[in-house]
C-alpha cells in the first residue's frame, strides 16, 4: 500500500507540487514589475534571475537615424550590482530550490511504505521544511522594495525608489510569489497534522482481532 492512502495525504501531495510549480513560474517568468513599453511597443518587465533591461540603439529608418529604446533580456543574471541584491537573489532562490527538492523527496516517499515510523517523521519533516522555505521566499519578497532605487529597477521604472514603483506596477509574478509562499504556511501545517491522521499504530492481541478490525475500517 502507498503512502499516500487517504484523501487528505493525496490533498497534501497535489497542493507541495501546485505551491513548487507556482513559485517556479514566478522566478522563470521574470514579470515582478511592469513598467511602460519601450520604443517598439514592447512592455517592459523585470524580475530577480533573468538580466533585462532598456537601451537606447541606433536604428536607421526610411534614410534617417534615430535613436531608439529598446526592451532587451540577456540571459540569466550574472552581473550583481550590490550585495543587497545577491542577498535577496539568493534568499528567494534557495527557499525555491529547497521547496523544488522536497517535491522530488516526495516521488521518492511513494516507496517508503514499509515502517509507519518513516512516514511520520517525513511529514513532520516536510511540514518543517515547507515552513522554513515560504519564510525564505516571504523575506525575499519583503525585502524586494528595498531594491527598486537601484540603476537595474530605475532603467525600466524611471522615478522609482526604495517603496516608490515610480512608472511600473507590481506584474503577476510578484503575485504568485506572494500567494504561494502564504500557500505554504498551510501546506505546511496540514503535512504535520497528517502526522497523526494519516497514520494509526494498533496492537492486536490475535490475528481474530485484526481481522475483525480491518472489516470495520473497510465498512
Amino acid at each position: 500500500m502507498l503512502p499516500y492512502k487517504t484523501w487528505k495525504s493525496v490533498v497534501w501531495f497535489l497542493l507541495t507540487w501546485l505551491l513548487t510549480i507556482g513559485l517556479l513560474i514566478s522566478a522563470c517568468t521574470n514579470w515582478w514589475l511592469v513598467g511602460p513599453p519601450d520604443s517598439d511597443g514592447e512592455t517592459t518587465h523585470i524580475g530577480f534571475f533573468q538580466d533585462c533591461s532598456v537601451k537606447d540603439v541606433n536604428k536607421t529608418v526610411n534614410g534617417t537615424e534615430l535613436t531608439q529604446s529598446l526592451f532587451r533580456c540577456n540571459g540569466i543574471r550574472t552581473d550583481f550590482q550590490s550585495l543587497m541584491l545577491l542577498v535577496v537573489t539568493a534568499t528567494l532562490g534557495v527557499g525555491i530550490l529547497s521547496l523544488f527538492f522536497l517535491t522530488i523527496l516526495t516521488l521518492v516517499y511513494c516507496f517508503c511504505d514499509q515502517l509507519t515510523a518513516c512516514g511520520r517523521s517525513f511529514h513532520t519533516l516536510a511540514g518543517i521544511w515547507q515552513a522554513t522555505s515560504s519564510v525564505l521566499v516571504l523575506i525575499g519578497v519583503f525585502l524586494f522594495p528595498i531594491l527598486w532605487e537601484q540603476d537595474w529597477v530605475t532603467n525600466v521604472c524611471k522615478s522609482s525608489k526604495i517603496f516608490v514603483l515610480g512608472d511600473c506596477v507590481p506584474g503577476y509574478s510578484l503575485y504568485l510569489a506572494i500567494a504561494c509562499s502564504l500557500l505554504g504556511y498551510f501546506v505546511a501545517g496540514f503535512s504535520t497534522s497528517l502526522d497523526v491522521k494519516t497514520f494509526d499504530v494498533t496492537e492486536f492481541g490475535s490475528m481474530e482481532s485484526l481481522d475483525t478490525y480491518s472489516y470495520k475500517r473497510e465498512i
